[in-house]
């Protein structure tokens, strides 16, 4: 049976992509959603990763318009970064790690000092890639 060059290209260039979109890891946006005393509370981050593993970009929500990543680090499939928000009673710095598995991004949020309100100083999620 004969193939004909144009099929041969095509399923050429298919399995080509499949180790590119592998390796894909967590760049890209991923959006997520906690729950709150005041309700759920949804937002996005937008992940850069250079040659060297850095780590950068932002988180997005309604509340705090756009924070940027400070701290960002890939190694595989882990994960960590910070991101320093302004509050009333001064800046309020979360540290973030995680892991990628596929579409899904494991992470950990924890309080550097005492969170707001009393809330959770740890709290676990999992963000998904937006499609």
């Amino acid at each position: 049976m004969r193939v004909p060059l144009r099929v041969s290209l095509i399923l050429a260039a298919g399995s080509l992509a499949l180790p590119i979109l592998a390796q894909q890891g967590v760049a890209g946006r991923w959006n997520a959603s906690i729950d709150t005393p005041q309700g759920p509370f949804a937002f996005a981050f937008e992940f850069l990763v250079d040659a060297a593993g850095k780590l950068s970009g932002a988180m997005h929500n309604e509340l705090f318009g756009s924070t940027p990543i400070k701290d960002g680090a890939v190694d595989g499939n882990d994960v960590s970064f910070k991101l320093t928000f302004d509050a009333p009673d001064g800046a309020m710095t979360i540290s973030y790690t995680g892991t990628v598995k596929g579409d899904e991004l494991a992470l950990t949020s924890k309080f550097e000092g005492a969170p707001p309100g009393g809330g959770p100083a740890e709290q676990s999620f999992t963000a998904k890639r937006a499609q």
